[in-house]
């Protein structure tokens, strides 16, 4: 018993050279491991038990020399080309926010204090994101059925109850209105990921629970007139279908059923609703490559700070400014999504990739409204355009992806998988 407790010491402080604890686990099981099949080779060599286990550890090494070489090997770095580019979109967000509060003509703007706001929101969001890429992401997984309940719950509550602010339902709470609809994506990815990360599609009972289970969400936000947050909610489901190995007949008619209220609702609004003057959308081809000055409508002051703030870039910093903007972000989608393939846990994987999906339906939504090819109006620019609720959520997304990126090396959770 003593000797084995020679190898349980080595391996305990071996573990205290290794800053990354993500990996004690699987490198105390792989250590261990080795150590035995030394120790046997020196037993069947003839020498004694006690010398056998000394031997073992004498070929292991120096615990402080393989200490350090191991800590080097599982480095858990931030991922900095996954974050640089969201915080400097972020910070060209708050430049914007700057020029719309102090150097715009818009007095009803100033007084909203957009940039003030937005500079705490940022600030919240950015320890928020720090706080959740330190977090382990593989012990949410044992909370998602808890996180679906409370996500419809509240969904429902806001629905019923909700104080409507342009025609969409808020919730109410003590200190604040908080638009609630617009973070049901990101709620929804991360419950579903862990729901259906291990699901038998192929099962007809299990089939049929998983389409209720993604659907009914769903069909609560076809009650409100979030009608791009039902789009990528939508988005959103399928990705996790595909994922979790949904046959694609399943995954097709249930995007076949859930596009039906949607399409509906955008061919009436194509026929008598616009959101952008058509003179406007014209002079986005007039404005300079670097900048002109802003030329909006009285009738768009109340969304160029939210959902036309790209419009509001192109007018005001140029076509370079606004093209850079997109840059980083598809940049930032598709790294996400590449590197979705190296993620060997699958519930990590989903959940990156239905966070993926969600920012690139929300960012080309969001698009195609400022360029008048879409009449949605509530699809937000993702870490740009004003909103405490979303840039909250997106960092928190953010901080979620990168715990998953530091992780990708380290073993399952045992009992979670």
């Amino acid at each position: 018993m003593r000797l084995e407790d020679d190898f349980e010491v080595y391996m305990k402080e071996l573990c205290k050279k290794i800053r990354n604890k993500d990996v004690h686990a699987s490198l105390k099981l792989e250590i261990s491991d080795h150590l035995q099949t030394l120790k046997e080779e020196a037993l069947l060599a003839g020498l004694s038990e006690e010398e056998a286990t000394a031997q073992a550890l004498a070929r292991m090494g120096d615990v402080k020399s393989l200490g350090k070489q191991l800590n080097k090997t599982h480095k858990a770095p931030m991922d900095i080309k996954t974050l640089l580019p969201v915080l400097i979109a972020s910070l060209f967000g708050l430049l914007v926010m700057y020029y719309l509060q102090f150097h715009s003509t818009f007095t009803e703007l100033q007084n909203m204090k957009v940039f003030n706001k937005s500079l705490i929101f940022y600030l919240v969001g950015i320890l928020l994101m720090l706080g959740f890429s330190w977090l382990d992401y593989r012990k949410l997984l044992q909370y998602s059925k808890h996180l679906y309940v409370g996500t419809v719950l509240i969904l429902l509550i806001t629905v019923i109850f909700g104080v409507r602010v342009d025609g969409l339902p808020f919730l109410i709470l003590g200190f604040a209105n908080v638009n609630f609809i617009e973070i049901t994506p990101f709620l929804l990815v991360i419950s579903f990921a862990g729901i259906f990360h291990s699901w038998n599609w192929n099962d007809s009972r299990k089939s049929w629970l998983g389409v209720g289970i993604l659907a009914f969400p769903i069909l609560l936000l076809f009650t409100t007139s979030a009608l791009a947050t039902s789009i990528i909610c939508i988005i959103g489901c399928i990705a996790i279908m595909l994922s979790s190995k949904a046959s694609i007949k399943q995954t097709v008619a249930y995007a076949a059923a859930t596009f039906i209220w949607p399409v509906f609702n955008l061919v009436i609004l194509s026929q008598n609703y616009t959101l952008i003057n058509t003179v406007d959308i014209k002079n986005l081809g007039a404005s300079n490559v670097i900048g002109s000055s802003l030329h909006l409508t009285p009738n768009l002051i109340s969304e160029v700070h939210t959902d036309l703030i790209f419009m509001y870039i192109i007018y005001s910093f140029g076509w370079l400014a606004a093209i850079i903007a997109v840059v980083l972000i598809v940049f930032f989608i598709c790294r996400i999504l590449r590197a979705a393939k190296n993620i060997p846990f699958i519930y990590g994987k989903m959940l990156v990739i239905g966070l993926a999906v969600t920012f690139a339906s929300q960012f080309i939504l969001s698009i195609l409204t400022n360029l008048g090819f879409s009449p949605l109006s509530d699809a937000a620019m993702p870490f740009m355009s004003f909103g405490g609720t979303h840039i909250l959520f997106e960092m928190i997304a953010l901080g979620l992806i990168l715990s998953i990126f530091k992780r990708r090396k380290a073993a399952d959770i045992p009992g979670l998988t």
